[in-house]
Formats: C-alpha cells, structure tokens, sequence
C-alpha cells in the first residue's frame, strides 16, 4: 500500500479518535455538571396584609391670621389648652433661619452641660462609652423605622455624650470658644428675622396634627357603624393626605384612641375572632401594635368581611395618616432555606438533598417546616448525623444523583 495513502487513514482514524474523544468529554461534562447553593439560615413570616382606614374622633382648626406658620409640635403630640400651636413669621426665610437657631442653641446647650465636667477624673469613660454604643444602636433603629425626630434628638444625644467623653478623657480642656462662636452665629441669625407676627394656641386640649384631609366629620367613632365595605374601599383608593385648605391649619384629636376599619377576605379573616388582641405593623415599620379586634362582619353580596380593630397605641406616623396598610404576623418559620430543585427522596421515601463532600455526592435529609412555591425551608438539624448542616453545599442542580455518586 502506498504510504501515502496509509498515512491518511492513519491520520483520518486519529482525526475520528480525537473527535469521539472530545464528544465523549462534553457528554461526561453535561452529565455531572452540577450547581450548588450553601445552606444558610433563613427566616420567613407568613402575614396577612390589608389596608386599614383610620377613624378618629378629630376636629379640624382653624386661624385668620396671615403668615407663614411654624408649628411648634411634631404631629401628634399632646397638647393642653392655651399651648401654643405654631408661630407666625413673615416668610419661610425667617422660619429656616429660626430651625438654625434652634439646632445651634441645642448645641450650646451640649457642650455647656459637658464643660461642667472639666477638671474631673477618667473614671466615667467606661459608662460614657457604653451609653454611646446605646444611643448609636437606637439611633440606627430609628432611622430603619423612618422615625426621624426621634433620629434628631438622638443626634443631640450622641453629640452630649461624645463631647462628655471628650472631656473626661481630657482630650479638651475648655469648649468656650467654641460655645461663644456658636453664641455668635445664632445673634446673626435672631438680627436677620423681620419679626415673629403672633402665636396660635389651642383653645383646648388634645392630640394636634398639623394637616387634615376633609374626612375628620365623616369618619369618628359615631359613624363607623355605618362604613360600608364600597365606602372603606373609594376612602382606600381616593384619599389625599395633608389637603389643609382655607384657614385650617390642621386638627385636634380628641383622645389616643383610634380605630381602624378594613376590608379583608372572608378566607383570610377567618384568623382572626372578635373580643381578641393581635398584633400590627404599619407600612414599613417593625414596631409592633397591640390592636383589639372589635368586630368582624360579613359584607352583604360579597366575598369579603368588614373588621373593626381598635388601639391606643398612638404615634406621629399613625396620627397623620388616614390610610395605611398593615401587616399582621400569622406565623414566623426560620431554618435552612432550600431551592425546591434541590428535593430528592431516597429509596424509603425520606425527603433530603443531595450535598457535594469533596468529589462525590451524599445525601442528606431534612425536616421541612415550611413549603413556599419555589423553595422550603428546613429545620436546622445541624449536628444530627445523616441531616442537613449549616453551610453544606447543596447541589440544586445536577443529572442521574445518587448516594457515593463521583461527581
């Protein structure tokens, strides 16, 4: 035979070796290829969420002076009679100059009540130290929960206790001279204002918001007995917060008590039994209310239920709003969160996954407390042998496993 020839069959049978070879390697590949998640813990709540209407005994009040208004309150705080509502200035200029003010007195104020420490020994670091890390970790609490006046006058606080600290440590001798250049800049602020024109106050005592919404006659707790579920549902979709109009400046509520009307599926209210307490978060925030469930009533030709809750528990969040929606903690599940791709059983019909040990696979079973639509969550069994651990490598994905299987 021709060596010609020869060398080409030659090449042509090493060209095919090569070409079923390299097949053989991606089939092997797509075989065991796999993806993997770490196991990690994981909590989930399962609530039932509505929207509520607040019904308050409020009345709107009113003023003819003309100006520009301060209010001297955050919203819901609780007045008496004569209290001062707000201050009337000539423009908003001589207002922000007022709020600077204001924050440099605070200031002033801070740093005189942490001279008085001049002089004295370092002994009160450690406490100061502590009431820092206090005061930081309510302040980041209060910034999660929107609560920004709270977040304000924690700021002041921190400033106080910083500067304390400071003093103590004799890291500063004196603070007068910076308390006197503060001095200076609230002057200049306090000659640029025209002139304060008068102050509102309260003809009597209660609860006072500085906004209404044209709801304050309708919705009291006379009338909730007549609140439909069509009327709950156009205030839910149609109100307009903070709608002051004319000469009103904004309202009094009578008492801390409010009651909230909701309209919620028959189904789902079924969790919920009259002469009841539950507990509530409104919006985004996590703090917990405690609310009474008064009523709860079937809505005529309708699949759902009319339910009247009530508290005391009031805040400035609560009094200015109208509508809110709320979330109603039913049952709270934590564990080992597992892709449901990742659910196997094995022969005796335990379910488990399947977790990468090295190059092989081994499987692991669980003991699942909660089944969401494309994931379960698991008791965490770390440390029970033959069960799932913490920080195991599942495999969510991967073709044909088994026990020992070489991956």
């Amino acid at each position: 035979m021709d060596k010609s020839v020869t060398t080409k069959v030659i090449a042509a049978l090493l060209a095919v070796f090569l070409l079923v070879t390299v097949i053989s390697q991606f089939a092997i590949k797509s075989e065991n290829g796999i993806k993997t998640e770490v196991a990690i813990r994981y909590e989930s709540e399962d609530a039932l969420v509505f929207d509520g209407v607040f019904v308050r005994n409020e009345h709107t009040v009113t003023s003819n002076v003309s100006g520009v208004l301060r209010y001297a309150h955050a919203d819901g705080s609780k007045l008496g009679k004569n209290s001062v509502i707000a201050d009337v200035y000539d423009s908003i200029s001589d207002i922000q100059k007022k709020n600077k003010i204001n924050a440099l007195n605070k200031r002033i104020d801070s740093l005189t009540d942490a001279q008085s420490l001049a002089g004295t020994d370092n002994s009160q670091i450690d406490a100061f130290n502590t009431l820092i890390t206090e005061k930081h970790s309510e302040l980041i609490k209060a910034l999660y929960q929107n609560d920004y006046t709270a977040a304000a006058q924690l700021k002041y606080d921190l400033l106080n206790l910083q500067s304390k600290r400071d003093m103590a440590k004799g890291k500063s001798e004196d603070y007068s001279s910076v308390i006197n250049s503060l001095q200076q800049q609230a002057d200049s602020l306090e000659s640029g204002i025209s002139s304060q024109l008068q102050s509102i106050v309260s003809e009597e005592g209660g609860y006072f918001v500085s906004s209404s919404d044209g709801y304050e006659d309708e919705l009291n707790f006379d009338n909730i007995g007549s609140l439909t579920e069509k009327r709950i549902t156009e205030i839910v979709n149609t109100h307009t917060e903070n709608k002051n109009s004319g000469n009103v400046i904004g309202k009094m509520i009578d008492d801390y008590e409010w009651k909230l009307a909701a309209v919620i599926d028959t189904e789902d209210a079924t969790v919920l039994e009259e002469d009841t307490y539950v507990t509530l978060m409104a919006g985004a925030s996590t703090v917990p209310i405690r609310a009474y469930v008064e009523s709860k009533e079937k809505a005529d030709d309708s699949t759902n239920s009319i339910v009247i809750f009530s508290s005391d528990v009031l805040n400035e969040t609560l009094a200015s709003k109208r509508v809110e929606r709320f979330r109603l903690s039913l049952e709270d599940y934590s564990g080992i969160r597992i892709s449901a791709s990742a659910i196997h059983f094995d022969e005796d019909n335990n379910m488990g996954v399947y977790i990468k040990t090295g190059s092989q696979a081994e499987f692991r079973r669980i003991k699942p407390v909660y089944s969401g639509e494309d994931f379960v969550i698991a008791e965490d069994t770390s440390g029970e042998i033959g069960y799932l651990t913490l920080y195991d490598n599942i495999i969510t994905e991967g073709k044909n496993l088994y026990d020992g299987k070489v991956l």
